[in-house]
């Protein structure tokens, strides 16, 4: 018939129309899919007809579902949503980090070379799939697994559970793997994040615009510049001095002034000053010196400095060396033993009851470190030591009422928080000034 296209122009538009529809097809669908889209867009013309041939959009839409599985759940989606376009939502979506959920390990892992989100370097997706499916993989090493659910959160949202595959080049100890999960996305090669990755790459520039907010790293606001004042630097040489008994070192000067100027605590600063191995050092060969005589050594150094950084007390390190054999032996009975505690820490000598009463419970050598710490926690013992923190610190003596206040603090042996205080103090600030700047 005239003006009738002939049998072989239909052939030909049809394969043109074939073509195009592949290529928007592949758009739609995972890199898993290139091999059947030409089948799917011949299913297509299958079920559209001659409308598939005018309108390929609408045939597509005749032959997708969301997500396209008979166990899958099912949601109302427009085809042209992500929920129909064929890859695994990302992880940070679906579970809030990027990162492979619990029963779920990395099986393959794909890239995009000169990926704008990693500043022209590639950018690496890895699929995490299902760990020990209840599905039986064969040589395949993949499988749907029937207690995996195939779906899409929302129709703006990728699928997950719902595709049964695998690159192969990660873990491939592991014989079985169910559906991908969710992807994570990194712009570090993944041999590097986890050794069961292999280099074996495999590259799919389709997915080079797949984002998610959830996977940009917040930007850090720059911080506001530190004015490093002359006060910052005076109390920072004081610090030194007082707890270390040397100058700082111009960096650590600059490092300690720079916190304070920064606006940080200065009793929280000086805390890790009264921790520190050298402070407590010298606290631990002041109480040897005062208690049996002579230098502590290294290993006793060592022993008490890491119990006081775990939370003894100064009372407890006294209590010891007081109870110990050492101190005992210096004194031929155990009354001289009790008249030496009372004059070394009391500064008096014992009334005839209490000296009678002590020296019956020293005369138990297991007992000899409770009547040490006894001494060292009374509250003559208690005050002579925040008279010599406050000399040490503010070179004065406290008050009445500060005297009593922080001997009743010291029952708990807590020296080390007096001494943080009045280093963090406005007046020891002050005093830094003078003989600092």
């Amino acid at each position: 018939m005239s003006g009738s296209p002939s049998a072989g122009g239909v052939m030909t538009l049809v394969g043109a129309v074939t073509d195009r529809a592949a290529e928007f097809v592949e758009q739609r669908t995972s890199r898993r899919g290139f091999v059947g889209r030409s089948a799917m867009v011949g299913s297509a013309l299958m079920v559209g007809g001659s409308t598939f041939v005018l309108r390929p959009g609408t045939a597509y839409a005749a032959i997708c579902s969301c997500p396209p599985s008979a166990t899958a759940v099912r949601r109302d989606c427009d085809c042209n949503d992500l929920c129909c376009g064929g890859y695994t939502e990302f992880c940070c979506h679906v579970y809030g980090e990027n990162a492979c959920p619990p029963d779920t390990l990395l099986a393959g892992w794909w890239k995009v070379d000169n990926s704008t989100f990693c500043d022209g370097a590639a950018r690496y997706y890895l699929d995490c799939n299902k760990a020990r499916p209840a599905c039986s993989c064969g040589s395949s090493g993949v499988c749907k697994g029937s207690d995996t659910t195939c779906q899409c959160r929302t129709c703006d949202s990728r699928r997950d559970g719902c595709t049964a595959f695998r690159y192969g080049n990660c873990n491939n100890n592991v014989a079985c793997v169910g559906p991908i999960m969710c992807r994570v996305v990194t712009c570090s090669k993944p041999w590097e994040l986890d050794p069961g990755c292999s280099t074996v790459a495999r590259t799919d520039p389709a997915t080079a615009w797949h984002h998610r907010a959830c996977l940009e790293q917040p930007v850090e606001p720059e911080p506001e510049p530190v004015v490093v004042t002359a006060e910052s630097r005076a109390w920072a040489k004081a610090i030194y001095f007082d707890y270390i008994g040397r100058q700082p070192s111009a960096g650590e000067e600059e490092a300690l002034a720079t916190e304070m100027s920064r606006g940080l605590d200065r009793v929280g600063l000086s805390v890790a000053f009264s921790r520190s191995d050298v402070y407590l050092s010298t606290v631990i060969e002041d109480l040897h010196r005062d208690i049996l005589g002579r230098p502590a050594g290294d290993s006793a150094i060592t022993f008490w400095t890491t119990r006081l950084q775990a939370g003894a007390t100064v009372t407890s390190v006294a209590a010891a060396l007081y109870g110990s054999d050492e101190y005992f032996d210096r004194f031929d009975s155990v009354e001289a033993f009790v008249t030496s505690l009372y004059e070394d820490i009391l500064d008096r000598p014992p009334a005839d009851s209490g000296l009678a009463y002590w020296s019956g419970i020293a005369s138990v050598a297991a007992q000899r470190p409770r009547v040490g710490a006894f001494f060292f926690d009374s509250i003559e013992s208690r005050r002579k030591r925040v008279l010599g923190l406050y000399l040490r610190f503010l070179n004065r003596l406290p008050g009445p009422s500060g005297l009593e206040h922080w001997a009743q603090v010291l029952t708990s042996g807590n020296d080390l928080k007096l001494a943080t205080f009045l280093s963090g103090s406005r007046e020891y600030l002050n005093r830094a000034q003078d003989r600092f700047s």
